[in-house]
């Protein structure tokens, strides 16, 4: 009876020391590997909520630091010393 056991046991070993070869060996064949390059062409501007971008037609109201206003227009002083009047 033991002499069965012991048939049965080496048996089991055999064939699980197998399975973990052909297991590791399937594990480290790879196929070609296929790499792919891809380049942004374009470039976006995130701006969060409650922001406006400052674009040329519009005045950045933080850096006037004073004004004359007449009832022909508006006069615009900014911090470097330029203006601006609008009718």
């Amino acid at each position: 009876m033991t002499m069965k056991k012991t048939f049965k046991a080496i048996g089991i070993i055999t064939v699980m020391g197998i399975m973990l070869v052909l297991a590791y060996l399937l594990g480290t064949t790879q196929a070609e590997t296929i790499t792919e390059v891809q380049t942004v062409t374009e470039i976006r501007e995130v701006v969060p909520d409650g922001y406006i971008l400052l674009h040329d037609d519009i005045v950045d109201m933080n850096t006037i630091v004073d004004f004359s206003a007449t009832e022909y227009g508006l006069q615009l002083y900014f911090e470097d010393g330029t203006g601006y009047y609008l009718e």
